[in-house]
């Protein structure tokens, strides 16, 4: 049996810190320390080369990748959105300083180019869902039923139309009956009687800047029109003009009731209305003449234009919208300033 001495000698010695003593779960702890670093020392070298995706491999973002003839597919077991693209980077410009830049956050890109014999996706093959892009124009694989798939065009601004109504306060864009002397010398001379009627078989040009504004688009505008004829001098029509020089369309007859069958022995102009849709020219200018001498009313219902933000609309920001509305309505403004300088031939 250990002397008390040395047992009280041994315990003392076992408690006492030092190099010389470690217990075992510290040596594990240090082993397993040891064995991480230098697996990292190993797998080092091949984070620090340059990486390859080839066909079949997985897809690597930030770079060019190659699927071959095999099929990339995105597939969520989740009812929320399987592929969701958000450009974080933004580029502030002081023109637009309402709104932050960003590139496209999808960009389909285009068959490799060659004008002498181009590539063109074969729309006859497009399952539901597809999207390609062909001859300037963007197609949908639409599913119409009965397991039919219609290759559909998507229509963008170059080949559909916005249509944006207009506010009753804005309507009158012309009305004889009204102008002022300062307003009439902004026509040709002749173009009004003394009593300020338009005068029969002058055609005049009536500015719509005032509503929309395609300086900076290709198509040309259209407007769906209310007019009324009043006070005329003799029975007659009402033509519209695509231009200046361009063959128009008669709109609208009027009627002035000659002496033989009035009861005052005067002649009698019938008030006449109507409606119609028509294109307006480069200038976004309303061209229309009438064939007798009468007065003349024409209000603006509505405007057909190939993008929004050809639509001329308050400067500041309605404070009463709502939050969408709001942010709508900046996200225009700085379209419109980002288009400005450009200029599309007519």
């Amino acid at each position: 049996m250990p002397e008390p001495d040395a047992v009280e000698t041994r315990a003392v010695e076992s408690r006492a810190p030092g190099p010389e003593r470690l217990d075992r779960r510290t040596v594990v702890r240090r082993s397993a320390a040891v064995l991480a670093g230098a697996a990292g020392l190993l797998a080092a070298p091949a984070l620090t080369g340059a990486a390859a995706a080839d066909p079949g491999d997985t897809l690597r973002l930030g770079s060019r990748n190659k699927a071959g003839d095999a099929q990339t597919r995105l597939q969520s077991e989740t009812t929320v959105a399987s592929l969701s693209v958000l450009n974080e980077r933004i580029r502030r410009e002081e023109s637009v300083g309402e709104v932050d830049l960003v590139a496209p956050q999808l960009r389909l890109a285009t068959p490799i180019p060659g004008a002498r014999r181009p590539q063109l996706p074969d729309v006859r093959s497009l399952a539901a869902g597809d999207l390609v892009a062909a001859g300037g124009l963007l197609y949908f694989g639409a599913d119409a039923g009965d397991f039919d798939v219609l290759p559909s065009q998507v229509f963008t601004s170059t080949f559909a139309n916005y249509l944006h109504p207009v506010p009753p306060d804005r309507a009158t864009v012309f009305d004889s009956r009204s102008l002022t002397a300062e307003q009439r010398r902004g026509f040709a001379v002749g173009d009004f009687t003394a009593d300020g009627r338009l005068a029969g078989k002058r055609r005049i040009a009536v500015d719509l800047r005032a509503l929309v504004n395609t300086s900076s688009v290709a198509p040309r505008a259209a407007v769906a029109l209310s007019l009324q004829v009043l006070a005329a001098q003799a029975s007659g029509t009402l033509t519209l003009h695509p231009g200046a020089q361009s063959d128009g369309v008669e709109v609208l007859f009027y009627t002035v009731l000659p002496v033989e069958v009035t009861r005052s022995g005067q002649p009698y102009a019938l008030p006449a209305s109507g409606a119609a849709i028509v294109g307006l020219d480069r200038e976004d200018r309303l061209w229309l003449a009438l064939s007798s001498t009468a007065h003349l009313v024409v209000r603006v219902t509505g405007v057909f234009v190939s993008d929004p933000t050809v639509v001329i609309e308050a400067q500041a920001v309605n404070a009463d919208a709502s939050p969408y509305g709001r942010r709508v309505q900046r996200q225009r403004e700085a379209l419109r300033r980002l288009t400005a300088t450009t200029r599309v031939p007519g």
